[in-house]
């Protein structure tokens, strides 16, 4: 393909004819949208058909309803992440329905129960939470990009991470209670280094899009439990590290940061961790 991004006639972020797959794409209850369900309809909206992937039905068809509603195309898959052969399944029923995969987004975190009067957390919870933060994400990465290298062009898919600050600064100190989506998200950033690197000869990008303080339920949920923090203390110590004056960002921000990545207007950046945290992390 050749680049055409100065002539006027361009049109910027053009995702017809692609496939996207957002792992992710549906959302817990609460009166925002998720990071996930914004990008699918973000990738929705500049052409592409969005394949969306959740464990749980009823969010992900909630998802798919609203990019229809729009005049959007997609579908939904349901699967666990934790399960290797699920993640397997989500890129065969892909090829199989859509005949290709363009695009890959893994926007899928959890925060296993803990004891908060002991601060301890059950084995089988920690590996869950391992599973489901990076191991999900290593076989998502692993299986989109095998997709990805069958297609033609000099780009031939894009692949976006969601990981998050907290895998580079901690504040809190050592605590068991978000130590699973730490470590997940550490890994995470490594494996988005290692799929850039062994799939760069066949034209496939990996990135990682590294965010900090996002107004979401998932978020705001978990402030709440982990933390037992009410409503406004949560919203004050996520404007408390952000060094910009608008405090936090919407999920939407994060999906315009996905759709960059997953055009062709980003194919010379690979294996980049971005962040987009509002200055969170300039001081370590």
């Amino acid at each position: 393909m050749s680049a055409q991004f100065g002539n006027i006639d361009h049109t910027p972020f053009d995702l017809s004819g692609k496939v996207v797959v957002v792992v992710g794409g549906g959302q817990m209850p609460g009166p925002q949208i998720g990071n996930g369900r914004a990008s699918a309809i973000m990738a929705a909206r500049h052409g592409a058909e969005v394949v969306v992937v959740d464990k749980n039905e009823a969010a992900a068809r909630e998802t798919v309803d609203m990019i229809a509603a729009e005049g959007g195309t997609s579908y939904p898959v349901i699967a666990d992440v934790s399960d290797k052969e699920d993640c397997r399944r989500i890129f065969d029923v892909t090829m199989q329905r859509s005949g290709r995969v363009d695009g890959m987004v893994y926007s899928v975190a959890i925060n296993p129960p803990f004891d908060a009067e002991t601060d301890t957390m059950t084995t089988a919870d920690f590996d869950h939470g391992i599973n489901v933060n990076m191991l999900g994400g290593y076989y998502c990465n692993l299986f989109a990009a095998q997709c990805m290298e069958r297609n033609d062009g000099d780009t031939t898919g894009s692949i976006v991470n969601i990981s998050s600050i907290a895998s580079v600064k901690n504040e809190i100190g050592l605590n068991i209670r978000i130590m699973p989506y730490a470590l997940g998200k550490c890994g995470l950033n490594y494996i988005t280094e290692l799929t850039a690197a062994q799939f760069a000869a066949s034209g496939v990008r990996a990135n990682t899009l590294m965010l900090g303080p996002i107004d979401s339920n998932l978020a705001n949920h978990d402030c709440q439990t982990l933390f037992e923090q009410t409503p406004a203390e949560a919203e004050q110590a996520h404007r408390d590290v952000v060094k910009l004056k608008m405090g936090r960002a919407s999920a939407w921000e994060t999906a315009y940061a996905v759709l960059y990545l997953l055009a062709d207007e980003s194919r010379f950046m690979t294996g980049q961790q971005i962040r987009l945290d509002g200055g969170a992390a300039l001081l370590r």
